[in-house]
């Protein structure tokens, strides 16, 4: 079991002087490791600067180095006790008015992608409050492991690490529990004095461009599935450690996909190949059913606000080229396309809506900090409305998202002189026309739209179980009570 060390306060993870907030140079020599990242059989040496990888490192350290930037750096940063300056995406919400901040912030990241990226280095900082916000029930599991969340904590905002998630486990076979196919989730096989050896696989987004990956799972465990509930982070370049990259959408041009080259932040399959995972680096160990109470209601109550207005942009970003392309085409004066805009807008404001009544009616938790309402039902309509805001693009742009040229076409003259004649739009250049309808088709046809809109829609589980969510938790009292009146009822209506 773990000795005393983490317990004992100090940085366990590193004696470098903490330099608070990064900037693009420094992101990118972080990513200048040892990590194994392979991509179509191929190892990449840098992903700093392998064409296909280097546009989103890139964005990143762009974004990085706006935190120096005067005109940002109180949207993005902020000053700690300690005296460090560290970025806003680690503020622990003691106040109320630190939810709006951390809004503000969360809302710079997400315009900075337009809203395409789905975990942004934002979000996950986000859950390293949460596993600070439960400490107290942590420790009365394990009070060395408990201290950990705080240690790491403090490690990650005055480090400003980048992290990513493996929170989901492979597509294997899902009639089987874990229990009976031990290689569908990470699990310990072996403990020493200094840590634990993992061993498994898990999905991870934005890994590649991380520091640190957060492993907690989000399966419902049995109880005698102990070996698989493990809450941990792992270095990026551990010792047996590998990612192997999805079909990667960036390296096109920019002008035929203005998205996916720059902002494609890659799915990977971690592979745990027997990984040591020190006893300070661990938050919860083979304890099944404290994880499953304890991480959806704790751990992420911060980082689901995150992910609302990340979706938030997403939508503004969909709203906003369906405009443009009934704008450029001259029918933003015909019914259906006013509707179809209307339609998009009002999900928009619903959705935005909620986002501040999660705020308004925010509670105090137990750890001390302030959180959001839940934001089960935000989620719920995310995943029914998404796919819409596409399909409604679509009804928009009709055949002018399909029948485009390429980047290619006007180099050449002899080309462009017809494509200037054939392709104009309503008050537009024939260029600039070009350009929002290979938008639009990249954010509703293309392959790199289609993957964030089924990450949109799954990215909180189950759709049908998120839909089924918000019935399950509302309160029906009041309705009841009233409704019983009114009917005379003799026998009281159970609320659940």
């Amino acid at each position: 079991m773990p000795d005393e060390t983490a317990a004992k306060g100090g940085n366990p993870y590193t004696s470098e002087t903490p330099k608070g907030i990064l900037d693009g140079k420094r992101y990118l020599e972080s990513l200048r490791d040892d990590r194994v990242v392979f991509y179509q059989g191929e190892r990449i040496k840098d992903v700093t600067k392998h064409p296909l990888f280097a546009g989103m490192a890139q964005t990143l350290a762009d974004i990085y180095d706006k935190q120096h930037d005067p005109e940002f750096q109180d949207i993005m940063t902020y000053v700690e006790d300690n005296g460090l300056r560290v970025s806003t995406s680690y503020l622990r919400p003691t106040k109320k008015a630190d939810l709006e901040t951390r809004h503000r912030n969360t809302q710079f990241w997400s315009r900075q992608v337009h809203g395409m990226c789905g975990r942004l280095p934002d979000f996950c900082a986000a859950m390293t409050i949460g596993y600070v916000d439960i400490k107290d029930d942590l420790a009365e599991l394990n009070p060395d492991l408990a201290a950990n969340t705080v240690a790491y904590y403090e490690h990650a905002r005055d480090h400003d690490v980048c992290l990513s998630h493996a929170l989901h486990d492979p597509c294997m076979d899902k009639s089987l529990r874990p229990s009976e196919d031990p290689d569908r989730c990470v699990r310990v096989i072996k403990e020493r004095d200094d840590g634990i050896i993992v061993r498994g696989a898990r999905f991870n987004t934005l890994g590649p461009f991380s520091n640190d990956i957060l492993i907690s799972p989000t399966y419902a465990f049995t109880e005698d599935e102990a070996e698989f509930a493990l809450w941990f982070m792992v270095p990026v370049d551990a010792p047996g450690l590998s990612q192997i990259c999805r079909e990667i959408f960036s390296g096109r041009s920019p002008l035929d996909h203005p998205m996916s080259s720059r902002f494609d932040e890659i799915d990977t399959l971690v592979v745990f190949d027997d990984v040591f995972i020190p006893w300070e680096r661990l938050f919860l160990y083979r304890e099944p059913l404290a994880a499953n109470r304890l991480f959806r209601s704790g751990v992420m109550s911060w980082a689901g606000d995150c992910s609302s207005t990340l979706t938030e942009v997403r939508f503004e970003t969909l709203a906003t080229i369906g405009h443009m392309l009934a704008v450029t085409s001259g029918i933003e004066e015909r019914p259906h396309v006013q509707q179809a805009l209307g339609e998009m807008c009002t999900y928009l404001t619903l959705l935005r809506n909620a986002i501040r009544a999660g705020h308004v009616d925010c509670h105090k938790t137990k750890g001390g900090h302030y959180a959001p309402a839940a934001f089960f039902d935000r989620r719920s309509m995310v995943t029914r409305v998404s796919e819409r805001f596409c399909d409604l693009v679509e009804h928009i742009g009709t055949s002018s998202t399909i029948f485009t040229h390429s980047a290619e076409d006007w180099d050449n003259p002899e080309i462009k002189k017809y494509l200037d004649t054939y392709m104009r739009g309503h008050n537009t250049t024939p260029l600039d026309r070009h350009k929002i309808c290979k938008l639009a088709w990249e954010l509703t046809g293309d392959s790199y739209g289609r993957r964030q809109q089924l990450y949109e829609r799954l990215h909180s589980g189950d759709a049908e179980v998120v839909k089924a969510g918000p019935g399950k938790s509302f309160d029906f009292a009041p309705g009841l009570d009233r409704l019983g009146n009114l009917l005379g009822l003799d026998g009281s209506v159970p609320a659940a």
